[in-house]
């Protein structure tokens, strides 16, 4: 582990076990106390992601820190009272408690509600159910790009039809999840039709749902660079999504200068 690493879980653990029991009120504390002196980057964390929420100014290392120590050590949701009784690893109804019990205007504690999801141990069907509760807390593409995260378990078909699920939602975000979700664990060979044919098929005009797919697009362009141009030119896509993922093409040095040649034509005739 590395020594900053280590200072972030000392912090973490100290704040902690100030506390006799965990339960909302108290995590909420412990954010704040990991906060302290980073007000400055909470107003540029705030710009930056766009969210309406409260935005505290905790660091995502810490608090991807704060959310295993409390994966080890469990949420006391009861409020207990004896200080001696022994804390247990946390549960899935820990997190549906704190889910519930949340504050949804602060983005800390909501984006600390997913990470707890993606450290808890569970089958796959707890975890899909425990997402559709987190989804509609989310306003800003943080909240799904420190949250979706590439897994071999996400590969699976369960995991394919939940993201295509996610797609035809009314939600600015569920759709971007599903793109995002599709992007990091089905952006193969074997699976680029199958993604290009599930992106035709959203018609969400939300900026980030958009920006989403464009970013996908770009991605793609890197696994198979002519079966993705050959899909922008032929596949009935936004033009503004075209250019997006053109424009993130070209900004990227692993193109080589035949293919930015290639992009810049491309773009050019759009």
């Amino acid at each position: 582990m590395r020594p900053l690493s280590k200072l972030y879980t000392y912090k973490c653990l100290s704040i902690l076990l100030q506390y006799n029991h965990m339960n909302a009120a108290a995590i909420d504390k412990t954010l704040r106390q990991l906060a302290v002196d980073n007000k400055e980057y909470a107003v540029f964390n705030r710009r930056v992601i766009n969210t309406n929420k409260r935005v505290y100014g905790v660091r995502v290392p810490v608090l991807r820190h704060l959310a295993k120590q409390l994966v080890r050590y469990g949420i006391d949701n009861a409020a207990k009272t004896n200080s001696n009784t022994k804390t247990a690893p946390l549960s899935v109804a820990d997190i549906r408690t704190f889910l519930r019990e949340l504050d949804k205007t602060v983005y800390e504690q909501v984006l600390l509600g997913g990470l707890l999801i993606n450290y808890t141990k569970m089958n796959d069907e707890t975890m899909i159910d425990l997402i559709r509760c987190y989804l509609p807390l989310v306003d800003s593409w943080a909240e799904i790009d420190t949250f979706v995260e590439r897994r071999a378990r996400f590969r699976a078909n369960t995991w394919w039809n939940f993201a295509c699920e996610n797609l035809h939602q009314n939600g600015e975000f569920f759709v971007r999840y599903g793109v995002v979700m599709l992007m990091r664990n089905f952006l193969t060979p074997d699976n680029m039709n199958c993604v290009f044919t599930e992106l035709r098929t959203i018609s969400h005009d939300g900026y980030y749902a958009k920006i989403a797919m464009a970013w996908l697009y770009a991605e793609a362009a890197l696994v198979s660079f002519d079966q993705t141009m050959n899909e922008l030119s032929i596949a009935p896509i936004d033009v503004w999504i075209k250019k997006k993922a053109m424009q993130k093409m070209k900004e990227s040095r692993r193109f080589t200068p035949e293919q930015q040649a290639i992009i810049a034509e491309e773009r050019g005739a759009l």
